[in-house]
């Protein structure tokens, strides 16, 4: 089995009383992601030592649990132990550490090692010097067996530290960490109030690229939900953005059923919103996570809203034209969905972007031109799609 071992004992160095593993990083605890951490590298448990159940531990455990991990809190290294047996490989992550995980993944994934960063600049950063040259990178891998000689230890020991110890004399091999992670931000351990602050805006930007603003709706949008994230992703409110969607959806709904299309149309520029900031913020909880193959919430809103405006603008188109009226937008939305997958790739935003496009069929909704509108952006995306065939593999007979 394999156990990552975490720790919530230590305050920030700054002072004022905060635990370094729960500061706020990107909406949730620096600990948190700690347990990212461990799910990546395919851990099934999760020991934590901390003080006492706490909001921000309960939020860890079932972070655990749904990524497929058992999660345990002990208060003293002396029961660790008991719950290691001396065929386990044990991941050790220091007290309010935040590594990247694929680096960690890519180092510690096959056997056992202590990672390492020369001295300097990293022992000014304040990870532990281990001998003239170097200092430990926060992150080990060992057997369990190291587990048992805690038991000789005073129950204040620092669990980490001292397994580092036994790791060393015990001849496990060191692994040499590129300082460019340090430079970059990529590899952190405490950093100052404000210099977090600014790795945070950085770790958004490794992880999600914003449309660009040639699909306007969906670029602002996006940039609306990059800036909240820093608040609310990975958060108790990260799905807000996404039930706000789905609420205005059910309304959408609701007012075609009340025969009013027009206001449905207007309550899915409210779902096309917040579908794409809960999308940002669905990405941001889960980075660094295996992702699941099933649907994922905010690929089926879309999927709905997308049905959604092919039946209000047929409601709202004149009766007259009989089946036409549900024809020409289910062609729209047809065409829209494959100049996603086909158009040349710098375009392909704009027809995704479904705030412009909704904009523009309530306005030709209020105008009584909706059906009209409706055909002429059929043509439009089909003659980009002939003309533009997009970014495909040349293929020689």
């Amino acid at each position: 089995m394999r156990i990552a071992l975490l720790s919530a004992l230590a305050r920030h160095p700054t002072g004022g009383g905060e635990k370094a593993a729960f500061r706020r990083f990107v909406g949730r605890s620096v600990l948190a992601h700690q347990v990212d951490a461990a799910l990546a590298l395919d851990c099934d448990s999760v020991i934590c030592l901390a003080a006492g159940m706490r909001q921000e531990i309960i939020a860890c455990q079932h972070r655990a649990e749904s990524g497929g991990a058992r999660f345990q809190m002990i208060d003293s290294s002396r029961r660790l132990p008991g719950l290691v047996k001396a065929d386990d490989e044990l991941i050790v992550l220091a007290d309010g550490l935040l590594p990247d995980f694929g680096v960690l993944a890519d180092l510690l994934r096959d056997r056992p090692a202590i990672l390492t960063f020369p001295d300097e600049p990293a022992v000014a950063r304040g990870f532990e010097r281990i001998d003239s040259t170097r200092a430990w990178a926060g992150a080990m891998r060992c057997r369990g067996a190291s587990a048992e000689k805690l038991n000789d230890l005073s129950e204040d020991a620092d669990a980490a530290s001292s397994l580092l110890r036994f790791g060393l004399q015990s001849g496990i091999r060191t692994v040499s960490v590129d300082p460019a992670v340090l430079l970059d931000g990529r590899w952190t351990f405490n950093e100052p109030a404000e210099e977090l602050a600014e790795l945070e805006k950085q770790w958004i930007a490794r992880h999600v690229k914003p449309v660009s603003f040639a699909a306007p709706g969906l670029a602002i949008a996006e940039r609306m939900g990059l800036r909240m994230a820093r608040d609310f992703a990975g958060g108790a409110l990260e799905r807000l953005p996404s039930y706000v969607a789905v609420g205005s959806g059910m309304l959408a709904g609701l007012a075609a059923w009340f025969g009013r299309p027009v206001i449905g149309l207007g309550l899915l520029i409210v779902m096309a919103v917040a579908a794409p900031i809960g999308a940002i913020f669905e990405k941001l909880g889960k980075a660094g996570r295996k992702q699941s193959a099933r649907l994922s919430l905010v690929e089926a809103l879309r999927w709905a809203g997308d049905a959604l405006i092919v039946g209000l603008v047929a409601q709202a188109s004149s009766p007259d034209s009989g089946w036409l009226r549900l024809f020409v937008p289910l062609i729209l939305l047809g065409l829209l969905r494959l100049a996603e997958a086909r158009a040349p790739l710098r375009w392909r935003a704009l027809y995704a972007d479904r705030i412009l496009l909704l904009s523009g069929l309530l306005l030709a909704a209020i105008l009584g031109q909706l059906q009209f509108f409706t055909a002429l952006l059929s043509l439009l995306v089909l003659a980009t799609l002939l003309l533009a065939p997009g970014d495909r593999e040349l293929t020689t007979d």
